[in-house]
């Protein structure tokens, strides 16, 4: 029986418990572990996650790497890309969770591939900045690595919005800008799963909020995708190479993408359309085992 590690840092999270029992049902065994607990053994030439041997799996999904710090990070890109090369097939690949998790390499890739994406200019440089919010007039700062819709902050082009691009500039060294885009108070999450939609859903801001992240307290409804969204969601999955992902979309005179999560989460899809999307990856990996 084939061996598939579950990359989850929550025993319990929704994802990651569909993602085990769709890989059951294909007669192949998962088995999670946690990067938290990710050691290698130089010496000895072992990848080992508390007792799970890592490679000794034939596949690894990743739901996610964990929280970590810049270090930690790295290391854990690291022990993918070993992995990797010693023939354990890993969903998303690291070089495709790394382009989606880093909203400046992303964002570049979008507009490079001709994908409709927001204005946006990343800077260390505060004069630069500056001209960036007055060209735009309304922004929304980032993390660059960010999750969740923590740490986002729409800044309007006045002597409050000048002082908190300063602020932020100071705290983080970098700031990631993007023009805001006038919406009907929602966005779109598309799931891609081998360059298929696998579902969608429309995600509205809770009230007196912007930001329509479900984590954020924002609900899902159905939605039903134009032909031009659907395209722009399957090319910005291309674009950085995902197998699966969350594509993001919002409405405004046309349709941007505004980012992709290379381990986005399969809840929200499910409880407000029942598309189950971890059954489509346990599909792609079972073909691709096979």
């Amino acid at each position: 029986m084939k061996k598939i590690g579950i990359a989850v840092t929550d025993p319990d999270d929704w994802t990651g418990v569909a993602l085990g029992n769709a890989v059951r049902r294909i007669g192949m065994q998962p088995l999670k572990f946690s990067f938290t607990a990710a050691t290698s053994d130089i010496q000895e030439g072992k990848l080992y996650a508390g007792d799970l041997d890592l490679s000794a799996l034939d596949a690894i999904i990743v739901r996610d790497m964990g929280p970590s710090t810049k270090n930690d990070i790295s290391f854990r890109f690291d022990i993918l890309c070993q992995l990797k090369e010693l023939g354990v097939e890993v969903i998303n690949s690291p070089e495709s969770i790394a382009r989606a998790a880093n909203k400046y390499v992303s964002s570049y890739l979008f507009r490079r591939n001709g994908i409709t994406t927001p204005g946006t200019v990343v800077t260390n440089n505060l004069d630069e900045a500056v001209k960036a919010l007055s060209t735009f007039g309304c922004a929304v700062v980032k993390p660059v690595f960010g999750y969740k819709g923590i740490g986002v902050e729409r800044i309007e082009n006045n002597e409050a919005g000048l002082k908190k691009l300063k602020e932020l500039l100071e705290k983080n060294n970098l700031l990631y800008i993007q023009e805001f885009i006038s919406n009907p108070g929602r966005d779109i999450r598309v799931f891609v799963v081998d360059n298929k939609v696998a579902g969608s859903i429309y995600r509205i801001a809770p009230p007196g909020s912007w930001i329509n992240n479900l984590s954020q307290g924002g609900s899902a409804r159905p939605c039903i995708l134009t032909g031009e969204q659907e395209e722009l969601a399957l090319k910005a999955a291309q674009a950085t190479g995902t197998v699966y992902a969350g594509v993001d979309i919002i409405e405004g005179d046309r349709d941007y993408v505004i980012e992709i999560n290379g381990t986005p989460s399969g809840k929200g899809i499910f409880e407000a359309s029942g598309v189950d999307v971890a059954v489509k990856i346990a599909g792609y990996l079972r073909n691709l085992l096979e």
